[in-house]
């Protein structure tokens, strides 16, 4: 039998802004001692379970027309958090196509989104920083100029998230078809 390990499903922003968004998340890691990591907006957390098995489950994926669209990714301030997964990142405006995505994940995963109510974000620190130096990142100039960006999400990936943040790998992609 396979081991079961820990998964999260994660939305990736394409283009222009996700080279940004990868060049303000390695700055700001090594201004922290934080880990660098891929742009993205996590769209299920807390998956557990066998990598193949639930890449298998990814790879049927579809939306309730078929196939899976891009879906735009609009950004509306930067906000801090107290975890450390939600130093601080930037807020993310809740759309219908990306909760139809969440609701079409969750149904292929056969995932039952029993975590926190869903807010949609792109963390920019990983950390447990005091709250002061979390607010004066999420004030930094840097951050502020990617306040109110969008960006199109073009693809899924798959990462097993168990233990240090280095060793989190992709184990399965799937590309979002434009229209």
């Amino acid at each position: 039998m396979a081991q079961e390990t820990a998964f999260a499903l994660w939305l990736i922003p394409g283009g222009a802004p996700a080279a940004r968004l990868e060049e303000l998340i390695d700055a700001l890691a090594r201004e922290t001692g934080g880990p660098a990591f891929a742009p993205h907006l996590t769209l299920l957390g807390g998956l557990r379970g066998d990598g193949g098995a639930l890449a298998a489950k990814l790879g049927g994926l579809r939306g309730d027309g078929g196939a899976l669209r891009p879906v735009a990714l609009e950004a509306r301030g930067p906000a801090t958090g107290s975890t450390r997964h939600q130093c601080v990142f930037l807020d993310v405006t809740p759309s219908e196509p990306l909760a139809a995505l969440r609701r079409a994940a969750e149904a292929a995963l056969g995932a039952n989104a029993n975590e926190a109510p869903f807010r949609p974000h792109v963390s920019l620190v990983y950390g447990e920083l005091p709250a002061a130096r979390r607010e004066e990142l999420a004030a930094d100039p840097r951050v502020l100029a990617l306040a109110h960006e969008v960006c199109r999400a073009d693809r899924l990936e798959l990462w097993a998230v168990e233990g240090q943040t280095e060793r989190w790998r992709c184990v399965e992609r799937v590309t979002l078809e434009r229209r």
